[in-house]
């Protein structure tokens, strides 16, 4: 009798919010570099109207982009379809760990960031 073949692991599939595209792209490599599934999108709005928020394992969103800003992503993910959110900013304000808890943000990275620090976030999310 034939062994079984397993099936192949469900692809974690990360979706990238960024509106700086070497920025976005670099965030790509670096986690298609661990195995997992990068989804680029310019913007919020643009993650939003593509109808991929379904299909997505985690969302890693930048804070400040041109129309709907991570924060506000953020918690519409939370309203619509609880999934882990990173968000991640340059440009810190008083009290937005505060907000971002507040939104349902898994985690709150300040550029520039620790690679590592992604990346065991992302590992802990796939795994």
């Amino acid at each position: 009798m034939q062994p079984i073949p397993a099936l192949p692991a469900k692809e974690t599939l990360i979706g990238i919010v960024e509106d700086d595209e070497d920025v976005r792209i670099a965030l790509a490599t670096l986690i298609a570099s661990i195995g997992l599934k990068p989804e680029m999108f310019e913007t919020a709005d643009a993650l939003l109207a593509s109808g991929r928020l379904s299909e997505l394992d985690c969302v890693l969103t930048d804070l400040q982009m041109p129309g709907t800003n991570g924060l506000s992503l953020a918690r519409h993910i939370q309203r619509t379809r609880p999934l882990p959110v990173i968000l991640f900013t340059a440009f810190p304000a008083p009290g937005l760990d505060r907000q971002a808890a507040a939104a349902g943000v898994r985690c709150l990275l300040r550029k520039p960031f620790d690679p590592l620090a992604l990346i065991n976030e992302l590992e802990s999310i796939a795994s």
